[in-house]
């Protein structure tokens, strides 16, 4: 595949991740709701958790528009980097409920956390391949232009 395709689905695998993540908050939500535990909230939470909960929103906001616009092969490993961070992220707040609140694993209530480490895993081997993709394009492109600068150089005229 081409470099514009890896990248494309790197912004969208970011914004599927945006998406996964609202809807485990609302289905979070709506569980508590239902269970009459919704002051549980508050308490999971706190201040810091708001405001961890809004940071990685932006992230997810921002991520898919960056992707598509700056044009620098290193943010390319930053990315890479970020979405290992997210998933490993998620995955160890998964783990402390798993351990603090004795939920069962791989339960219903656990789909949307594992659709988020599969999609994760996605986003990060497009990454990589975007990264290659992205280094062969370029090399494509030096070749091009040093085979251009060859035949219009000051030695074209030299037999």
């Amino acid at each position: 595949m081409t470099e514009a395709k890896w990248r494309s689905l790197v912004a969208q695998g970011w914004t599927t991740m945006l998406l996964v993540f609202l809807a485990n908050i609302t289905m979070d939500v709506i569980r508590a709701s239902v269970e009459g535990k919704l002051v549980n909230w508050a308490d999971h939470l706190g201040p810091q958790g708001v405001q961890i909960v809004l940071t990685v929103l932006a992230i997810y906001a921002v991520m898919p528009l960056l992707v598509r616009t700056v044009p620098w092969r290193a943010f390319i490993v930053v990315v890479v980097m970020l979405t290992f961070f997210i998933g490993l992220f998620v995955a160890a707040h998964e783990v402390s409920h798993l351990t603090t609140t004795r939920d069962k694993p791989f339960g219903m209530l656990h789909v949307l956390d594992l659709l988020h480490h599969a999609i994760t895993a996605g986003v990060m081997f497009a990454g990589v391949m975007w990264f290659r993709a992205a280094g062969r394009q370029a090399g494509g492109a030096a070749e091009a232009g040093r085979g251009a600068e060859e035949l219009t150089g000051p030695r074209a005229a030299l037999p």
